[in-house]
């Protein structure tokens, strides 16, 4: 209703008159999602509050089903859950039915005391199997349910983080674990799919006249607009949009700069939350989009991270199952190669190519899929070593937009072939939009084409877009403003594309770009590559270890065969390393996140370090014998000569002493 106020008054009036709500007040406390955060992941299972709001959605859908739209209250309808006297907010929640008994929606939602504002993220729900037996029902003048149209179950998460206004007033301050939150109002109501559609056209003819204040063509926006709203008045809502529909047909010309909208949701593995968080951000951040795939069939969604995946498929293994069947499509897409999306300096060499190796591995084996891109939109700075890793991989396309923020030299190029230190090279794409979260307006498109610095060399620049950071993704908004924007006269041309897609159209112009040779070094961030000391000394340590435990696997297979040596030491072996890729979060090993994931992080450092000296040992055992009482091997596990002093204990047997 928002936007409807803002974009004619009579607008508003008309879709209230067609709106009818029945509001539900219920008074709960949320313990179970307060920090610190106890449980890897909530099962809707074992919440009772959880329960007792499906229960309650499921009885008040009933009612709206089976009887007329009227303006009904329901108070003081309580949850059995502990009382807390302070730090209670008043929040709001607003779920919209389409009007064709299609999906529902989570819409813009709490407000605090403390003026604080924040949005849920998404759609929180999906279009479920309708009851056979339910009846025509009327939901208002002119529009009734078809026959077949049941009850719609949804659930209602909460989770508060400084990003959504729990913390001090630093940017990573960490959360306040004795505030608690109290969800005070839901709203249902229908939502009129006819005003919507009016209320986007009017919204992206409004930004195109206002960028093309000088051009005629953003005078027939705005005159377009205005025939609208005259329209929208005398009560034609149909006419005014074939008004707009007669507009957006206006195509472009056929050298027209063309932008690959890639729908993504850059999540944050840990940053302001904890690895739990995001195990929670994923489910919401990909159901939401298998959600909107039923509605914009165009839609397509790339997800980097091999390990986010892995948590998906873990904690949420039906969703997983449908995220398959989307990938089969070529609608739901991994993106990137890798397990995470690590820091571009610290990691060895040896963690690069291990992070590439588990992040294939993971997506051939699990989605039959195999990535043909690097993608770190977001760390601090990027090796010289890293075409050269990417080659050794087969990858020859990177993609990155982080240059954008360094504080002094604007990097000269958004497309070129980056060269390493050994003169291996790679096609390289950052978004002229400089960001990888788009909210898909007029505006942003002006600015991609604008701030583009080769042009005339390339005809296509990537367009990210979708919330990131602390995920969700593409929104209906935004689809809609894409299908819009797609092929209008004025503005560049934007077509929906998968990564693999805009890099082929980038690389038949691969010849007219510059060339880039060695490190690309972020002007920013420095601070991260000394804080957090411990985090990259057990990185190191870890990676030295279980380094010098394959070494011994491998020279003990080599010399006595793999017999139960092998496959008990891969076991072992594999989830360590996991370990080590996850904490090479380009937010965990830099130290740039809260405190709270740094204990997390070095136990699990210290679990793979473990796991590497009892590999190391068996391994040995197995070469040498395990008589570690009566005798010592020294075991040179580098490539070259070495000359050094070891210090160690004497061993002792009875009086005798030997070395």
């Amino acid at each position: 209703m928002r936007t409807w106020k803002k974009s004619n008054k009579k607008l508003h009036r008309s879709a209230k008159m067609r709106l009818r709500r029945i509001k539900i007040c219920i008074k709960s406390t949320w313990n179970e999602l307060t920090y610190p955060l106890n449980s890897p992941f909530l099962d809707p299972s074992q919440s009772s509050l959880r329960q007792t709001l499906k229960s309650w959605c499921e009885w008040i859908i009933n009612k709206l089903l089976n009887q007329s739209y009227s303006d009904t209250y329901l108070r003081d309808l309580y949850c059995e859950e502990k009382k807390v006297d302070k730090c209670n907010f008043d929040a709001k929640l607003y779920f919209l039915i389409d009007d064709k008994g299609g999906l529902m929606f989570l819409e813009k939602v709490l407000k605090f005391s403390h003026n604080v504002r924040f949005f849920t993220y998404g759609i929180l729900s999906q279009k479920l199997k309708m009851s056979e037996t339910a009846k025509d029902t009327e939901m208002e003048p002119g529009m009734t349910r078809k026959s077949g149209a049941g009850p719609q179950v949804f659930y209602i998460e909460m989770a508060i983080s400084k990003i959504l206004g729990n913390g001090g007033m630093d940017q990573i301050d960490p959360p306040q674990p004795d505030v608690h939150y109290t969800l005070e109002l839901a709203e249902i109501a229908v939502f009129n799919t006819q005003v919507y559609k009016l209320t986007r056209d009017l919204e992206v003819l409004h930004q195109l006249a206002d960028n093309l204040q000088s051009d005629t063509r953003g005078h027939q926006a705005l005159f377009t607009g205005n025939q609208m709203v005259n329209s929208i008045i005398k009560g034609d809502d149909s006419v005014a949009s074939d008004i707009a529909d007669y507009f957006f047909q206006q195509g472009n010309g056929a050298r027209a700069h063309q932008l690959a909208a890639i729908g993504n949701c850059h999540i944050d593995s840990a940053w302001l939350w904890p690895f739990s968080e995001t195990k929670r951000k994923v489910r919401r951040s990909f159901s939401s989009q298998l959600a909107l795939m039923e509605t914009y069939p165009e839609h397509k969604f790339v997800a980097s991270q091999a390990q986010q995946w892995a948590w998906c498929k873990q904690y949420y293994p039906e969703l997983f199952d449908r995220i398959k069947q989307k990938v089969t499509e070529g609608k739901f897409l991994p993106v990137g190669s890798t397990w995470i999306e690590m820091d571009g300096n610290i990691p060895s060499g040896e963690s690069f190519i291990r992070q590439f190796l588990h992040g294939q591995r993971f997506y051939q084996q699990e989605l039959g899929y195999t990535c043909k891109e690097f993608w770190l939109p977001d760390t601090f700075g990027y090796s010289a070593q890293i075409p050269a890793l990417m080659h050794h991989m087969g990858l020859k396309k990177f993609l990155t937009q982080k240059l954008s923020w360094s504080l002094v030299n604007k990097f000269p190029h958004h497309n070129f072939t980056w060269e390493g230190i050994d003169g291996s090279s790679v096609l390289a794409h950052f978004p002229p939009g400089d960001s990888y979260e788009m909210n898909c307006t007029v505006d942003e498109a002006f600015r991609t084409l604008n701030n583009l610095q080769d042009k005339g060399r390339v005809g296509t620049s990537a367009f990210l877009f979708g919330y990131g950071d602390g995920g969700g993704g593409p929104t209906q908004d935004m689809l809609e403003r894409l299908r819009r924007m797609k092929d209008v006269d004025g503005i560049p041309k934007v077509d929906i594309m998968t990564p693999d897609e805009l890099f082929s159209q980038l690389e038949p112009d691969q010849h007219n770009m510059c060339r880039w040779v060695g490190e690309l070094y972020l002007e920013l961030h420095n601070g991260t590559y000394t804080t957090q000391a411990a985090m990259k000394r057990l990185c190191r340590e870890a990676e030295f270890r279980l380094r010098d435990a394959e070494f011994m696997l491998s020279t003990a297979i080599a010399n006595n065969g793999p017999g139960n040596l092998l496959p008990g030491s891969l076991s072992e072996l594999d989830p360590a390393w996991k370990k080590v890729l996850l904490n090479q979060f380009h937010d965990v090993l830099p130290g740039s996140g809260i405190g709270i994931i740094y204990p997390e992080a070095t136990t699990q450092y210290a679990e793979a370090i473990k796991v590497a000296d009892e590999v190391w040992q068996q391994a040995a055992d197995n070469l040498f014998g395990n008589d570690a009482n009566t005798s010592v091997v020294m075991v040179n596990t580098l490539q070259w000569e070495r000359s050094e002093v070891v210090t160690m204990q004497a061993l002792t047997d009875n009086k005798s002493q030997g070395i």
